[in-house]
């Protein structure tokens, strides 16, 4: 099945997500993957003429940078939506109690953090053999019923596949279980240029590492000379094994975004605008009255 990807038909919401993963390992075939062309049921980018900017940051495992994400976030009053696995949940409940009572948002990454597609094999987004529409139901109900477990609330009814591996018969089936799949925002020519950060590049000599420096500049720069960063999801990762983590200057990051206009917000409120944008005008009788 061909992969797909979901640009919302995004009329201006300025809005940037950034989402930090935490993988067991690194999957080197996720950038060429985050590149592959969009599919128009997966919600990647907000409208474009509002000042919004949704910072997402997906657990997978390790807690890693988490506490250190969250002490910033907190010291500038920031809004975030972080999307966890179930394992990353068991591991971790401590930090997922905060991160739920501190008011982010916080949607589903399975449970296991498996490949879904044969992406890393075949660079086709099929569906792999051995999965079907039960055992996927089953990654994000386990990940959904170990969050209420742990913090007595519901999960956001969001979810995000591992690896960027998406296709329509996948989104298809989380949809059927009631989850809307959540990617990032790419650009409009093809996809080329995109808000993964590439921070879980952690291998210096690799031709896509970058600093965190320049992981800033990256997300900073997207869309220069025309919607900018207005209805984006930036893709980030909080363990991503690096000697030069991002968190080192995410509170920058956030205050340069702020002073750029923007406004932090969940990816819900995201969609909402998005929703908004696509409702028809109310109908408007306008009488001409004539004189008699």
């Amino acid at each position: 099945m061909r992969e797909c990807r979901r640009s919302f038909r995004s009329a201006g919401v300025a809005v940037a997500v950034v989402s930090f993963l935490v993988f067991p390992a690194v999957c080197p075939c996720a950038l060429a993957a985050s590149r592959t062309s969009p599919c128009p049921d997966s919600f990647e980018r907000g409208r474009r003429d509002l000042p919004k900017l949704a910072l997402s940051f997906d657990g997978g495992s390790d807690a890693g940078e988490t506490e250190r994400i969250l002490e910033v976030l907190e010291q500038r009053g920031a809004i975030a939506t972080f999307f966890l696995t179930g394992e990353y949940i068991k591991r971790n409940p401590d930090l997922v109690r905060r991160i739920a009572a501190t008011g982010h948002q916080v949607g589903n990454h399975t449970w296991s953090h498996p490949h879904l597609t044969s992406w890393e094999r075949t660079r086709r987004h099929d569906t792999l053999a051995r999965l079907n529409q039960a055992l996927l139901e089953q990654e994000l109900q386990r990940t959904a019923l170990a969050f209420e477990d742990a913090t007595g609330r519901k999960m956001s009814a969001l979810w995000r596949a591992p690896f960027g591996e998406i296709n329509r018969q996948l989104i298809a089936w989380a949809s059927a279980a009631g989850w809307s799949h959540v990617g990032w925002t790419r650009d409009d020519g093809g996809g080329r240029h995109t808000l993964d950060s590439l921070d879980w590049v952690d291998e210096r000599a690799s031709r896509n590492y970058l600093t965190s420096e320049q992981i800033s500049s990256r997300i900073l720069s997207f869309g220069a000379g025309g919607a900018g960063l207005n209805g984006g999801i930036v893709l980030m990762h909080v363990s991503a094994r690096r000697d030069d983590p991002e968190v080192r200057r995410l509170g920058a990051l956030v205050d340069s975004l702020r002073d750029a206009g923007y406004r932090l917000v969940t990816i819900t409120e995201l969609q909402r605008d998005a929703a908004r944008e696509e409702l028809p005008l109310p109908f408007t009788a306008t009488l001409s009255l004539g004189r008699n």
